[in-house]
């Protein structure tokens, strides 16, 4: 059964791509996606990073061939949290059996200008605005 779960994340790749074969002879690959957002309260921003496994075979020679560090990519898969296990409660943010869109850019990416990005993110945080 598939997990109840599914994240959509939109972010640059920190590291190429790697091929890896399971002890039972099935392949994947893997690699991290950085998503970088503006806590306005705090006035900083914040950097949450996703490890990525991708599945199907067809988007594994896609994602080989295309994607290294820094390439913009919008992810859709299955959130699998897992525990550190440092004890600090922190937890890795895993996506499994994930779909990958190549192109998607966010302001400030590595070699990028605002006149070669394709797509603008814009994220609005309304939170100061809800009276509750």
């Amino acid at each position: 059964m598939s997990n109840l779960c599914i994240l959509t994340v939109t972010g640059n790749l920190t590291r190429d791509p790697d091929q890896k074969t399971t002890t039972n002879g099935r392949s994947l690959v893997e690699f991290t996606v950085a998503n970088s957002q503006w806590d306005r309260r705090k006035r900083e921003e914040y950097t949450t990073f996703y490890r990525v496994s991708v599945w199907l075979e067809h988007l594994q020679a896609q994602v080989l061939s295309r994607a290294q560090k820094g390439t913009g990519v919008t992810v859709v898969g299955d959130y699998n949290p897992v525990p550190k296990g440092d004890g600090s409660g922190a937890v890795w943010h895993n996506i499994d059996h994930a779909s990958v869109e190549f192109g998607a850019r966010q302001r400030g990416a590595p070699g990028t200008t605002p006149s070669d990005t394709s797509q603008h993110t814009t994220t609005i945080d309304n939170d100061d605005d809800i009276p509750f």
